[in-house]
């Protein structure tokens, strides 16, 4: 029998052992555990990892999944400004067929880029299974570094096998490409893996985005694909972005990534496309036209990190879908067809139905008889197919457009049946994007776009038989160039653009071309430029041609006598008064312009005084249309406090 000395030493010894592992419990992490969250810091550190009492860590600084073979974490790891370590995939040559011409435009970087650290590290228990996956980035010593002043970062991290393996990485030319072209004659640039699509196609991948302030805003594993359709041959190429509960249990990025609110489940880093050189022209257009009746994106400029190694300048932009339409039109996203390039994007014999109604009623009636052109209207919103038409055509789009690159969408039950706003009345409505190719270069100045588009698009050129379509479609045209793409109204936003942009695109250039100059970026500005300075008499020129308009474009001035008292509206635009609360444009006078004006708070609309010839009339409607005169018209908006 235990003695009381000895039964008094083994409770102790128990209580001793009891403590010990409450002590071992309470400063033993529930997970793993970084030291440092991904971020931007000045100086070096030493980043400690925890795990669970009994668990081994295994981590990896090249973007690879942690597994056995992987470094066993011991002791910190020291974090410091990782650009001096060697570039690894910024030397590969198999993602572009350039590489194989004789003087490929792409250059391998001589220069170690700018780098940041990748930690992806993974908890082993004792049976030898590993645990959830941590990824964190970290940059060191960005402060002073050029090409990312007031614009975003994002590092894009996944294992280096899906963007690089033979057979199965996303980002290379691949083994089908080499076999194409070693022994076949109809070989071409579809044959490599950047050219596939489908979800089989999608890799996993985490991103870790930073504001202009380099706080982290967003941390998510999602899946990952290329985008685009020719640029897939580029460099760099344009990724799509999926959140998805297979990959983070979350089917949105939860952050408001675009300033709007919306909480997105698809976006896109695109690296602009054909529009490689200046990366402007999809934003540019959208910015401008975002008050129109058609969808336009919001863009975001983004410094994108590869696994550690700088990848260029990208613009984050939204992707039309259901989510996007529920989101910012508030219709049922599970009430939504979508046309995309000719295909549904949700395929259904139904949807093709309805489809197909409304684009026979635009191919086969007889638009002529104005009954006709009326109930076209109950079909599709037509501001919103003039205001996208009339865009496009005014921009130069004709390489890839129309038919390719052009989307429409509407409710598939109506607001009758569904509830809802204005946009469930189940009418199609028009959506802008990819307009990189051919639009706002100086080579397309004169070209007549609005003839091409009437010999190419049955439907186009049916409507274009109505009388109420060609002045509507006239007046819009003449909207956009004497408002939205005038150069009074690009200029502020192209400088705006190349503060921000000119630097960063400066390093951009000289990662992927080689350049120690931004003479190419100038030419492109300068040709954007051009185009907006000389479009506007050819677009005059061409619709008055197509249309067989007879009258001529005439002067109108406005003027307002306090620009802050109140708002003026012109047909479809608002227009930007100077200095000195003018602007003045050009109008056919084959059609009568239309004027209303609202009075803002606190004071009150006094009338029109309308100069016609050296006489001067007063109106005090608020509302008004005017027949132009070939000396055109000069108009007062009179506001009284």
């Amino acid at each position: 029998m235990m003695s009381r000395k000895g039964a008094l030493f083994c409770l102790i010894f128990i209580c001793g052992v009891l403590g010990l592992l409450l002590l071992c419990d309470k400063y033993s992490p529930a997970g793993l555990c970084f030291s440092r969250e991904s971020g931007f810091y000045e100086e070096p550190f030493e980043l400690e990892l925890t795990a669970p009492l009994g668990m081994k860590i295994y981590y990896t600084l090249d973007g690879s999944v942690p597994d056995e073979n992987a470094v066993l974490y011991t002791n910190p790891i020291f974090i410091d400004d990782a650009t001096s370590q060697p570039n690894v995939h910024s030397m590969r040559t198999d993602t572009s067929p350039d590489f194989l011409s004789e003087e490929p435009k792409y250059k391998l970087p001589d220069y170690p880029v700018d780098k940041c650290t990748v930690v992806r590290a993974a908890c082993q228990d004792p049976d030898g299974n590993f645990g959830e996956v941590k990824t964190e980035s970290y940059f060191v010593g960005y402060g002073g570094k050029k090409g990312y002043r007031n614009i975003h970062v994002i590092s894009v991290v996944t294992a280096p096998e899906n963007l690089f393996d033979y057979d199965k990485g996303i980002y290379v030319l691949g083994r089908k490409y080499d076999d194409a072209m070693a022994g076949a004659e109809s070989a071409s640039e579809g044959d490599a893996n950047s050219y596939q699509h489908g979800i089989e196609w999608e890799r996993p991948a985490d991103i870790q985005i930073f504001d202009t302030s380099r706080d982290v805003v967003l941390k998510q594993s999602c899946g990952m694909r290329i985008q685009g359709g020719g640029s897939r041959s580029y460099l760099p190429k344009s990724l799509n972005l999926y959140a998805r509960p297979n990959y983070s249990r979350a089917a949105r990025f939860y952050a408001d990534l675009f300033g709007t609110g919306y909480m997105a489940d698809t976006m896109t880093l695109s690296a602009g496309g054909q529009d490689a050189i200046a990366k402007f022209r999809d934003m540019f257009v959208s910015a401008l036209t975002e008050d129109r009746a058609f969808s336009t994106m919001n863009y975001e400029p983004y410094a994108m990190f590869l696994n550690g190694e700088y990848w260029g300048i990208y613009w984050l932009t939204e992707r039309y879908n259901d989510t996007y339409l529920g989101s910012y039109y508030g219709v049922d996203a599970d009430n939504v067809i979508m046309m995309k390039n000719n295909s549904l994007v949700r395929e259904s014999e139904e949807d093709w139905s309805v489809y197909n109604v409304m684009l026979n009623y635009l191919q086969d009636t007889d638009f002529s008889k104005a009954e006709n052109y009326e109930s076209a209207g109950y079909l599709i919103d037509l501001q919103s197919y003039i205001d996208y038409y009339a865009t496009e055509i005014y921009i130069g789009s004709w390489a890839d457009w129309p038919g390719t690159n052009e989307a429409f969408w509407r409710v598939r039950e109506t607001a009758e049946n569904a509830g809802g706003g204005v946009f469930s009345d189940g009418r199609w409505r028009w959506m802008l994007f990819d307009v990189n190719t051919s639009a706002l270069r100086e080579n397309v100045v004169d070209k007549d776009v609005l003839g091409y588009v009437m010999e190419r698009n049955p439907a186009f050129h049916n409507l274009c038989q109505s009388d109420a379509f060609k002045k509507q479609f006239t007046l819009t045209l003449m909207d956009l160039a004497n408002e939205t793409f005038s150069v009074e109204n690009t200029e502020p936003l192209i400088e705006d653009w190349l503060a921000l942009m000119r630097e960063p695109m400066e390093v951009h250039l000289r990662r992927f071309y080689g350049e120690e100059s931004l003479y190419r970026f100038d030419e492109e500005v300068a040709d954007i430029r051009a185009f907006l300075e000389g479009r506007g008499p050819y677009a005059a020129q061409y619709v008055k041609e197509n249309f067989g308009l007879e009258g001529v474009p005439a002067p109108v001035e406005i003027e307002t006598t306090n620009a802050d008292a109140g708002r003026i509206a012109l047909n479809t635009i608002t227009p930007t008064f100077d200095g000195q609360g003018k602007w003045q444009g050009a109008y056919f006078t084959d059609y009568p312009i239309t004027l209303s004006a609202a009075a803002n708070e606190g004071y009150g609309f006094a009338g029109w005084e309308i100069t016609d010839g050296g006489k001067t009339k007063v109106i005090t409607e608020t509302s008004l249309e005017l027949e132009i005169p070939e000396t055109g018209l000069r108009i007062k908006a009179v506001f009284a406090e």
